[in-house]
């Protein structure tokens, strides 16, 4: 359990639901143990990406699964025909748009027709998206589009450098960064630099757990107040979610 007492956690970064790739399946009762460990209250939970590439149904499972457990909020899997994000969703994971997964982008994705029509559409719903590129992609990506509200997870890990994605976006307040298998150190640096304010607590179940992740956090030198906004109050705001 959690040194310190808070009445909401908000896990902003959990993967449900089978894994083709990996050939694991993190079903709601793995997740549901975590947050009895961990005292994380609520859960954002995403599909994997190769299960999501492969068929939009695992969206609609998740999404029913999340009418059953009210703890549990839904984001929608960005498929690479294009899709926006429906209503019933509160967020959006891009991840590796027709690139190399975990590996490398596709930078001919930036000059493809039909890329600022469904940046509009992104924008239009403002709701945040979880953006998972190179930096350099990022970093053209968001010159070429601005406004859209994007969290950047383990702090930039996967897409290069951290400190990297740190200087590049310390100025941008639509770029947020979430904590998912991020170093504490650098999560130190991310919050002296940008304040709690742009930083969200996740823990990208089933390569961390909640425990784990969550000890980053409150081990910080930070008031209460600061560690409630990486929490919660962050995530709550950006996606409207309201107890």
């Amino acid at each position: 359990m959690t040194k310190e007492s808070f009445e909401v956690i908000v896990d902003s970064h959990v993967h449900w639901g089978p894994s083709i790739t990996m050939g694991t399946n993190v079903t709601t009762n793995w997740v549901l143990r975590e947050q009895q460990e961990s005292g994380v209250t609520h859960v954002i939970i995403l599909p994997f990406p190769s299960t999501a590439i492969r068929s939009n149904t695992i969206n609609v499972q998740l999404l029913e699964e999340t009418n059953q457990v009210k703890q549990f909020i839904p984001y929608f899997y960005i498929r690479e025909d294009f899709p926006s994000i429906p209503p019933e969703y509160y967020g959006g994971k891009w991840h590796w748009m027709r690139g190399v997964q975990d590996v490398a982008s596709n930078y001919d994705l930036l000059d493809d027709p039909d890329l600022p029509d469904l940046v509009e559409r992104l924008r239009s719903t403002g709701k945040p998206i979880i953006f998972e590129e190179e930096l350099d992609f990022t970093e053209r990506f968001v010159e070429r589009f601005p406004g859209l509200k994007l969290i950047i997870p383990h702090l930039g890990l996967m897409g290069g450098n951290s400190l990297s994605f740190l200087q590049s976006f310390k100025n941008n307040e639509n770029i947020y960064f979430d904590t998912a298998l991020g170093q504490q150190s650098h999560l130190r640096d991310f919050v002296k630099t940008i304040g709690p304010e742009r930083v969200i607590f996740g823990s990208d179940i089933p390569f961390g757990t909640m425990e784990r992740e969550l000890a980053k956090v409150l081990g910080l030198s930070l008031s209460y107040a600061d560690k409630k906004r990486i929490l919660a109050d962050n995530i709550q705001e950006l996606i409207r979610y309201t107890l």
